[in-house]
């Protein structure tokens, strides 16, 4: 049996809960600061995320409320982005 080494650390991020949460906070990041505009990027000031619930802070209502509005588009390519449907709720704060 031939296992790639992708296999094995996909497997290995299922099994550990904190290495899979710490592996997927890490690409979500990467992925808010490709996909979206530096205003909004900059307006953030905490991104987390544990055991399917991805925690975004920020100062900005307005931007909060926009993100509110638009939370269940943009759960939607989080997880078109990461192949696989990890995140399953979005907390503003």
């Amino acid at each position: 049996m031939d296992l790639h080494i992708k296999d094995v650390l996909k497997n290995y991020i299922k099994k550990d809960k904190a290495i899979g949460d710490a592996y997927y906070a890490q690409k979500i990041k990467e992925f808010w600061k490709s996909s979206l505009s530096q205003s909004i990027t900059s307006r953030i000031h905490h991104i987390s995320f544990k055991s399917g619930k991805l925690i975004v802070k920020t100062y900005s209502a307005p931007l909060r409320n926009e993100l509110f509005n638009n939370r269940e588009q943009l759960k939607q390519n989080i997880n078109d982005h990461l192949k696989e449907e990890i995140v399953q709720l979005i907390q503003l704060g």
